[in-house]
């Protein structure tokens, strides 16, 4: 099993943080939060060990849903994207999680676009399917959905602006 680095217990504990102390708080239109924490499953190795993901995946949705008082939607939606990461990353790169993670730096923007896009939405989907919870909120969860995926898809982008591309 690969071991945690400290930059990737810093980084998990600084995404749990900055969601649940500002993300969280910060309204856009009223009542979309972008969720900014799926930045660890952009940042966690390709070639690194599935389980420990999984493993991972749950602490990171478990501590967002307890430092914010939910109900374990977060908890929920983070280990589905977990599980499905490498199905993921095989359709928007069109390669197994074999690959290095220079691949992810040395593919095109568009492949980069669908891999944020398919983990943002699918995370946000089930998520918001959580917290409804009911057919009738059909509209509201697609709604939802949608805004607080361009917002976190722009967060997202941003942040990830700041790092080279190595």
């Amino acid at each position: 099993m690969n071991s945690f680095s400290p930059i990737s217990i810093i980084s998990f504990i600084t995404l749990v943080l900055g969601q649940v102390l500002i993300f969280n708080h910060l309204h856009i239109f009223g009542s979309i939060n972008p969720i900014i924490y799926l930045l660890f499953f952009v940042f966690y190795r390709f070639e690194s060990n599935q389980t420990f993901l999984i493993l991972i995946s749950f602490l990171l949705g478990f501590s967002v849903d307890i430092l914010s008082q939910s109900g374990g939607a977060h908890t929920i939606a983070s280990l589905t994207i977990g599980f499905l990461r490498p199905l993921i990353i095989k359709y928007a790169f069109g390669v197994t999680v074999e690959k290095p993670q220079s691949y992810f730096s040395d593919s095109r923007t568009l492949n980069k676009l669908i891999f944020l896009i398919l983990l943002i939405a699918i995370h946000h989907l089930i998520y918001f399917s959580l917290v409804y919870f009911s057919f009738d909120s059909i509209l509201l969860i697609i709604k939802n959905m949608f805004l607080t995926l361009l917002f976190s898809l722009i967060l997202i982008g941003i942040t990830l602006s700041f790092y080279p591309n190595k």
